[in-house]
């Protein structure tokens, strides 16, 4: 891993992000034409994305905010290819300085229950909420939050 990789808080070409979402195991796609509306909503929405040099797009996180007090992780992944190398970590820790730098008072989200939530789980999250089979993909996620 090294100092390889970078992060990006924005992109200026959000089609960028799209060869990186099909590389997404199926049940986590986003539909492209959402995620395209959701990135150029810039008035509440940000994304937060880490570049490996030789990879291109390797993980990112998308946030939205409804409020001046709560930013909301809307989106999580890190590239199958790149797990466990500690960059989800080192992903939440940048929206979480990020969310700082803003002033920012609380960060929320959902995780999938297992490698997602425990990386929140260390970065202090608040269990909120046990979604059992969210939205019928079989899978349990915890909604959390994080005063910062």
């Amino acid at each position: 891993m090294g100092s390889s990789y970078s992060i990006l808080y924005r992109l200026k070409d959000y089609k960028e992000c799209l060869p990186f979402e099909r590389e997404h195991p199926k049940e986590l796609r986003w539909d492209d034409k959402y995620k395209i509306f959701m990135l150029t909503q810039k008035e509440k929405c940000q994304g937060i994305w880490m570049k490996d040099g030789k990879s291109g797009l390797i993980a990112e996180a998308i946030v939205t905010w409804q409020s001046d007090n709560v930013l909301h992780i809307d989106s999580f992944t890190v590239l199958p290819s790149h797990r466990g190398q500690g960059l989800g970590y080192k992903l939440v820790q940048a929206v979480i300085d990020w969310a700082q730098e803003m002033d920012y008072a609380h960060l929320t989200g959902e995780a999938r229950i297992g490698a997602s939530w425990h990386i929140f789980a260390n970065m202090s999250a608040a269990p909120v909420l046990l979604y059992k089979n969210w939205n019928d993909t079989g899978e349990d996620y915890m909604s959390f939050k994080i005063e910062l």
